[in-house]
């Protein structure tokens, strides 16, 4: 006998998701319509925000960086940040560059010192898929990395990672729909320092709250509806950055026939979460059903959050001092 030889390579779309959630309600294809497939489509993301208030999805952490402006303090945190895990304070050792615009994005030429992070500048905000292209004669590129689709604003330098250092000379920013490029940096060093969390308490105690320094050496993060990150010492240089480690959302339920952001090892977990969700929905559904599926649920979900860490130990380091009034 032998086996498929194969890893990994089985997909579950959202159709079959949804439909084995169903069917584990006793809900059979024939009942069902536009109106419950709906149902089980907002159900489901719903159900992948609520894994988040159970603790932290590995497989949302998110590394990413954020541009600074000299004077600014308070920075907008990416769509979908839900919590930040480490901040870390990047001091860029900056090549030489030579800016020039092209057609559809710019280029800029450098010496040939190892680049190992690029940062660029746009005119006016813009929203679309940028391909970064290295040259050793500014003649023939070659993409490096195809960003996904963002949404970039203006006055701040957008940071990325090459894929491996590289000494090419030059290296251009583009795109078909022809973006604003305004000028690219290139940093051959970088210098990280992490950055300390303080809660609301210390910042408000805060003398002097504008009081610029480089770099800065703590953060207060507020989780509004749309999280922010406040800097102390206020940053007073526009190429230095935040490179962050956040927990994010996953990411939105699409059309039917594409899948869910999830390990493949949560699959029969959210289908028995989604269908003990639908329990509740679906008036069909009995009652003595409803409750095993509810079992189930709990008894799935438990098995794989129990495998959700990464194996670190756990460092504890305690903070024993002396109490005088």
């Amino acid at each position: 006998m032998t086996t498929s030889g194969t890893i990994a390579t089985t997909t579950i779309d959202t159709a079959a998701i949804i439909e084995h959630a169903f069917r584990r309600c006793r809900v059979l294809p024939s009942a069902q319509t536009p109106e419950t497939v709906l149902s089980a489509r907002e159900n489901l993301y719903m159900l992948l925000l609520n894994l988040s208030n159970r603790g932290l999805n590995l497989w949302a952490v998110d590394k990413g960086f954020m541009g600074l402006i000299a004077g600014q303090a308070t920075y907008d945190t990416p769509a979908g940040t839900l919590d930040v895990l480490n901040v870390v304070y990047t001091q860029p050792t900056l090549s030489t560059t030579v800016f020039a615009a092209t057609a559809t994005g710019g280029k800029s030429s450098f010496t040939s010192a190892s680049v190992l992070r690029i940062g660029f500048k746009v005119t006016t905000a813009y929203t679309g898929t940028l391909t970064i292209s290295t040259s050793t004669d500014d003649i023939t590129y070659t993409t490096n990395k195809t960003l996904d689709s963002a949404t970039y604003a203006t006055g701040i330098y957008h940071w990325v990672d090459l894929t491996g250092a590289t000494t090419a000379g030059y290296v251009s920013v583009e795109d078909a729909a022809v973006p604003a490029v305004s000028d690219i940096i290139v940093a051959t060093a970088l210098s990280d320092l992490p950055v300390t969390i303080w809660n609301r308490d210390t910042y408000a105690a805060l003398n002097d709250k504008s009081v610029q320094g480089r770099p800065s050496t703590n953060y207060f993060f507020e989780k509004k509806v749309d999280p922010k990150i406040t800097l102390w010492p206020v940053p007073n240089n526009s190429t230095d950055h935040l490179t962050i480690f956040r927990h994010r959302q996953a990411q939105d339920v699409g059309t039917l026939a594409q899948t869910i952001e999830i390990p493949q090892r949560w699959l029969d977990g959210i289908i028995w979460l989604l269908a003990a969700r639908l329990c509740f929905e679906l008036p069909s559904v009995d009652v003595a059903l409803g409750q095993m599926v509810v079992q189930m649920a709990d008894k799935q979900v438990f098995e794989a959050e129990a495998s959700e860490t990464d194996g670190a130990p756990i460092f504890i380091t305690p903070g024993i001092g002396v109490y005088t009034r």
